[in-house]
């Protein structure tokens, strides 16, 4: 190590003092520690010993290592800092071993302020977006591992480290003071609750989160929520000792709450196909602010919670996975609401058909082109199936996509005649907005691509074809006579 020279010795004076950098007061001490350049506020891999994943310092390691070997009490007094201004991961996968978790010593578990555990991820980790967030974008997702299955040797090595670990790490953290990530995406429930166990036994966190599996799970979701408020401080748990008495409030107050909940959607807006159901969809990935404020872009915060995460903890996003995590405040479907009881299902369907724009969309999304139309119009069973019909009266608005199609329909789509004849009874028409849209011909095509010559020159018939196959779609609406727009 570099010795620096003495400050009289550098003036080319003879050194008489004594006193060493231990005779100033232990604050002036921390503050020379932070001016010698200590790593702070940097996500450390506990595998890779001087690694740092991200950083918000400049720091370099090397000066925080040789100060640690500077003495004994130079150690005992930066460690406690070292440890509780950074964040600390470890990947069971770069070892295979957890290892370098129960290295640390028990005063270095003292301070930790932040600690993330991967045992298995099926998802990419941090630092990259979600693959699962959002799963109809393709990612190059090949450094994942298989959902963790206790029956295989593997499964059983991962179950016997993380219970020996995890003895050792809460037998020495303070009380209410760390902030805990744990991702284990499991094949089973049972995986499930034997990963948790050892939880039970920590003492109180300053937070928690826990993902159970890559794919959303009621069952897992239940389990990562009840362990990660189980093990959090007291003072921050989200349920009440005291159930609230919800339904004895008045009926507008109740529908005026309901509204502030995952009924209605951040734009207020749901696309629904045949195959894939409800969903939102957004057509931007971000709005680009790192700190959006909720009054200008109201639904920023209801989405891409793993991008406002603080260090390399991995996406523990409920609407995308099995976890729970008490910063994702993202959209997902509202089934649990609808689940409480007779009567919330009523209130709940009022606000969710009334509150919300439904977009039916075809099945291979509005810019593809198909050879013709479909034999079914997709809001068939919407309203034959899906929205129960004492529901209908909420409806509001109602748009139909049809994608661009090479081939005239000739279809009469007796069908959807007949399914609004049935229905225009139970619904509230002059409050009811449709809005039909045929796509046509995409201007982004790039040169040479099989569409780009689609529509673009057509003949006085072949347009009229067109039309007649729009006015077929369109003609059975005529019958909703005093249709708000």
């Amino acid at each position: 190590m570099h010795q620096q020279q003495k400050i009289c010795s550098h003036l080319g004076m003879k050194c008489t003092h004594r006193l060493s950098i231990f005779s100033l007061p232990p604050n002036v001490r921390h503050q020379i520690y932070e001016e010698a350049d200590i790593i702070r506020d940097c996500d450390l891999d506990l595998a890779r010993l001087g690694g740092t994943a991200s950083s918000g310092s400049d720091a370099d390691p090397e000066n925080t290592f040789s100060l640690l070997q500077t003495s004994r009490t130079v150690y005992a007094e930066v460690l406690p800092y070292l440890y509780s201004s950074n964040r600390f991961f470890i990947h069971y996968r770069t070892q295979r071993s957890l290892q370098p978790l129960r290295n640390l010593s028990p005063d270095a578990l003292a301070s930790l302020r932040q600690l993330t555990i991967h045992l298995n991820v099926s998802s990419c980790e941090a630092g990259h977006p979600c693959c699962n967030a959002y799963p109809g974008q393709p990612r190059s997702c090949n450094d994942h591992d298989t959902p963790l299955d206790l029956s295989t040797k593997r499964g059983k090595k991962i179950l016997d480290e993380w219970v020996l670990t995890a003895a050792y790490i809460f037998a020495h953290i303070r009380p209410s003071t760390l902030k805990f990530y744990l991702v284990c995406d499991v094949s089973a429930l049972e995986a499930a609750q034997l990963i948790l166990a050892p939880l039970f036994t920590a003492p109180p966190l300053a937070s928690c989160a826990v993902r159970l599996g890559r794919k959303p799970d009621p069952s897992l979701h239940a389990l990562a929520q009840d362990a990660a408020t189980t093990i959090t401080a007291p003072n921050s748990q989200i349920n009440p000792a005291i159930p609230f008495h919800f339904l004895l409030l008045p009926l507008e107050l109740r529908k005026h709450i309901l509204s502030f909940t995952d009924l209605v959607t951040p734009l207020q807006e749901i696309q629904y196909s045949t195959t894939r159901a409800y969903q939102i969809h957004y057509s931007n990935w971000c709005c680009g602010k790192e700190d959006c404020p909720s009054h200008i872009h109201r639904a920023c915060s209801r989405r891409n919670c793993w991008q406002r995460a603080q260090g390399n903890i991995g996406c523990f996003c409920s609407a995308a996975h099995a976890a729970f995590w008490m910063e994702c405040r993202c959209w997902r479907p509202p089934t649990p609401i609808f689940l409480v009881s007779m009567g919330m299902r009523g209130l709940a369907r009022e606000v969710f058909f009334k509150e919300n724009r439904f977009v039916m969309m075809p099945e291979g999304g509005e810019r593809n082109v198909v050879d013709r139309l479909p034999e079914q119009i997709h809001a068939e069973k919407f309203l034959r199936e899906v929205v129960p019909r004492d529901a209908m009266k909420y409806l509001r608005t109602l748009e139909l996509v049809f994608p661009p199609f090479q081939t005239p329909s000739r279809n009469h789509f007796k069908e959807w005649d007949d399914i609004l004849k049935a229905v225009r009874e139970n619904l509230n028409l002059p409050k009811l907005t449709i809005r039909v849209c045929f796509a046509d011909k995409r201007p982004y095509d790039e040169p040479g691509s099989q569409d780009e010559e689609f529509r673009l020159v057509m003949t006085k018939d072949a347009a009229m074809q067109i039309y007649g196959s729009y006015m077929r779609v369109v003609k059975p609406l005529g019958q909703l006579e005093g249709l708000g727009k």
